[in-house]
């Protein structure tokens, strides 16, 4: 079973969102990473390992991005705002 999260995103620079996933591709083992619209707001982390958003979160921080977790493996929506500083 995949482990998938949605995550809305918000950046203080677009070229974070390059960066942002790169990193997420680093620090998850085998992980697919995408953003599903052309202003990169929605981003999907996806992997057959288990991983928590405790897991990404310093990666957010390293970028100051605002994240909210839309959905966690397509069977619940929850809203989860956090602020990265």
């Amino acid at each position: 079973m995949k482990n998938n999260v949605l995550f809305e995103t918000k950046f203080k620079k677009i070229i974070d969102a390059f960066w942002l996933r790169e990193d997420i591709l680093e620090t998850i083992p085998n992980c697919e990473c995408e953003y599903l619209d052309n202003n990169f707001r929605l981003l999907s982390v996806s992997s057959e390992t288990l991983f928590s958003e405790n897991e990404l979160k310093p990666v957010f921080e390293l970028y100051e991005t605002e994240f909210s977790i839309l959905e966690r493996n397509s069977s619940r929506m929850r809203s989860e705002h956090i602020t990265s500083r």
